[in-house]
């Protein structure tokens, strides 16, 4: 279920349906918090943040990568590529040149 409301996230902030998109992200968020699963939680906060960063929400976004890799460093034993794509996340927020991620011109 928390696969399928991913999912379900990530196609709705790409059609820039984001009520839809943080709907489901929160809810397959809340579902892995209730299980306890640090990692997934990490992993979702990430995505959470890929949908503030679509909307424009720069100040949301950065507070929830923050999140996201705190929980990646306290609770997950295999950080090293995690880590490496939230910081390439975090640097869309800083680097005007980078388009917004699944911005298919900058493929």
């Amino acid at each position: 279920m928390i696969e399928t409301l991913t999912l379900r996230a990530t196609a709705a902030g790409n059609d820039d349906d984001f009520k839809t998109a943080f709907l489901n992200m929160e809810l397959a968020l809340w579902m892995t918090q209730s299980l306890e699963k640090k990692c997934l939680e990490a992993v979702l906060l990430n995505n959470l943040g890929l949908l503030y960063t679509m909307q424009g929400a720069w100040d949301r976004a950065i507070l929830t990568f923050d999140h996201s890799m705190e929980i990646a460093f306290d609770s997950c034993t295999s950080q090293g590529n995690f880590l490496t794509i939230l910081n390439k996340n975090i640097s869309c927020l800083f680097d005007p040149k980078i388009a917004k991620p699944g911005d298919s011109d900058n493929d």
